[in-house]
């Protein structure tokens, strides 16, 4: 039967009542007549049952105290009264909804009464555990998962800004392990400048009246280094609604957030590129007219001083063909050259010229590493590079340094190539260029290879010296980082990749090559001033010159002209029809003609990125006449 215990102020009714519960085989575990002896009875024995008088003697009645023991245990109470009011009814249901009994009552009302309170209290308890269980699977659940996440730091931060949990990824991303965390300030994750307790209650403040936030901020790790950590905070609840702490998650995304801005400055000069091509493109066919006319009238002025203005001219436009050609490099759109190169000996050959150009106060030194493997590239536009950023750093330097260059074999894993954009794992042969100068500001690093940006003063420079540089390295296929600290110098770092295929050294022409000949020439240029002037050139060497102003109009005059054609002279960017996909069509027509193409700039793929590749004849405009008419002969060569 069941263990109960009778709550009843008036002793001899007690007494009676137990007798009779015990005559019904009932265990009485204690009686008691006040509501504080009450509850430390039921603390104490745990009975399976309690009998309450609602009138009890003390400061709370028996409706309170069944109240106060149900809201610690859920033990069943059925209550005892001589009245029954609707009120009392009302405040006795709501403080245990199993009986009431009102005096006096028989013995077989009493029996019938506790079997319904013992088999509610059977369910009730049934429900309570299995809420109990539910609720620390879900718990255990919980905790599991906030364990088992690696990569988020997570943790609970009491009302006063103080961290009161931490789990195991919260040490993977910050260094500190819970022992160093737990009642610490949460100002502990944040460096110095941020770790101001009024600001990061005021920030927790916003939080709790107005719901999470997320955002991005500095962090600081144990060992003092820093990191970005994308944050996310939100305020906890209990079941009433009442305010208790709140709870973090942290994540270190400085990875993800580098390769997102280098990703965004990928993207910008992927833009500056076609603009820039495309002027470029544009501006070198006018400057190809001035040239060739300017060579015209220097053969033909007789003045001294009227052939003085035209070398002006002439120079001029020399001067703004170099600077459009440094536009394409930075834009990615010039025409390179490769070769197989040791880059050592680009680096040697370098060497004969920095002496003089850097001045006696820097210090110049070379740390080469030997075998060092072997690179395809421009070999002229990696001097280029190297001239640059050295030229750079003896501008950081104007009292005097240290200029280091390296070169070393590496393999890149996939570590770093997850954390640089653009690299891939693999071979690559390093170039280390090193000043001791003034180093970098923070404020204008992100800017520092964009055209035109430059921090010296009128008339030292266009700006583009590293723009040409991140160019030439990133059209050759390799990739360059910069690494700085201001007073403590820079470091920019280029990787190309390994050349592992055998290619023969390009031939170079004869320059005392005959510039004249009588061969028929197809010209198909679709500037109209330009062709004239292409045309004129050629002719006046003894070229017969058939002219063509569009792809299409070059098929119609192949294909109608009864003679051999020698050479297909031919621009790339066309409308309707490319160069490259002319000279393809009357391969079939022609399969001994010979090709040239010529342009501003071309990033066509049959170019190879316009990388040109052994067998195709390529010429960069603005083309000098006798540039032009050298490469002719060199193709009739072939």
């Amino acid at each position: 039967m069941a263990r109960i215990l009778v709550v009843e102020d008036e002793t001899i009714v007690a007494m009676d009542l137990a007798a009779t519960l015990r005559r019904m085989g009932h265990e009485i575990v204690g009686m008691v007549g006040t509501g504080a002896a009450a509850i430390s009875s039921a603390d104490a024995m745990g009975p399976d049952l309690i009998l309450m008088d609602i009138r009890l003697k003390g400061a709370m009645d028996g409706i309170e105290t069944a109240r106060a023991i149900r809201e610690r245990r859920p033990i069943p109470v059925v209550f005892l009264t001589a009245h029954a009011d609707v009120e009392t009814v009302e405040r006795s249901k709501a403080a245990s909804p199993y009986a009431y009994l009102v005096k006096p009552f028989d013995e077989s009302t009493l029996h019938r009464v506790i079997e319904v309170a013992l088999h509610r209290a059977e369910t009730e308890r049934a429900e309570h555990k299995a809420t109990l269980d539910a609720l620390w699977q879900s718990e255990e659940r919980f905790r599991l998962l906030v364990e088992a996440v690696e990569d988020y730091a997570i943790f609970m931060i009491a009302p006063d800004g103080r961290i009161a949990s931490w789990n195991e990824g919260a040490e993977r991303v910050t260094g500190f392990t819970a022992a160093d965390a737990i009642g610490q300030s949460v100002t502990t994750l944040r460096p110095a400048e941020k770790a101001d307790s009024a600001r990061l209650m005021k920030e927790l403040g916003a939080i709790r009246d107005q719901g999470p936030a997320e955002w991005d901020d500095d962090g600081l790790k144990k060992d003092g280094s820093r990191y970005i950590a994308h944050i996310y905070c939100a305020p906890m609840l209990d079941r009433a609604g009442e305010f208790f702490g709140y709870v973090s998650i942290v994540r270190d995304v400085t990875e993800q957030r580098n390769m997102q801005a280098q990703l965004v400055q990928a993207q910008r000069f992927e833009s500056l590129g076609q603009l820039a091509g495309g002027i470029a493109h544009d501006f070198n066919n006018m400057l190809m007219v001035i040239l060739s006319r300017c060579d015209i009238l220097l053969k033909q002025m007789e003045s001294e001083k009227h052939r003085q203005y035209i070398a002006d001219i002439r120079a001029a436009a020399m001067k703004n063909r170099d600077l459009t050609q440094q536009l394409l490099a930075a834009a990615r759109r010039q025409v390179l050259e490769p070769n197989v190169v040791d880059l050592n000996e680009v680096i040697r050959s370098a060497m004969q010229l920095l002496g003089p150009t850097l001045g006696e106060q820097i210090r110049v030194r070379t740390e080469l590493q030997e075998p060092l493997w072997s690179v395809f590239v421009d070999p002229g536009k990696l001097h280029q590079v190297l001239m640059n950023l050295s030229i750079n750093a003896r501008d950081a330097m104007a009292s005097g340094g240290s200029l280091t260059i390296e070169s070393r074999n590496v393999r890149i894993d996939s570590s770093y190539a997850r954390q640089h954009i653009g690299i891939q794992e693999g071979e690559y042969v390093s170039l280390v260029v090193s000043d001791t100068g003034l180093g970098i500001p923070d404020e204008i690093r992100d800017r520092i290879y964009d055209p035109f940006f430059t921090t010296k003063e009128p008339g030292r420079g266009t700006g583009l010296g590293l723009a040409v540089v991140r160019g030439i390295v990133e059209q050759t296929g390799g990739r360059i980082w910069m690494y700085s600290e201001e007073g403590r110098g820079t470091t920019f770092k280029i990787f190309l990749p390994r050349h592992t295929a055998g290619k023969p050294q390009k031939e170079v022409a004869e320059k005392d090559a005959e510039l004249g000949g009588d061969e028929t020439i197809l010209l198909v240029e679709d500037e109209e001033l330009l062709r004239a002037v292409v045309r004129e050139g050629l002719e006046e060497h003894g070229y017969q010159v058939l002219e063509a102003g569009t792809p299409h109009e070059a098929l119609e005059m192949a294909g109608s002209f009864g003679g051999t054609i020698h050479i297909l002279l031919t621009d790339i960017i066309m409308p309707a029809m490319t160069g490259i996909a002319l000279a393809e069509r009357l391969a079939t027509q022609r399969p001994d003609m010979q090709v040239i193409y010529m342009s501003g700039y071309s990033n066509h793929a049959v170019i190879n990125q316009a990388a040109l590749p052994t067998g195709v004849h390529y010429l960069e405009k603005p083309i000098p006449t006798n540039v032009l008419l050298r490469a002719i002969r060199d193709v009739m060569k072939d």
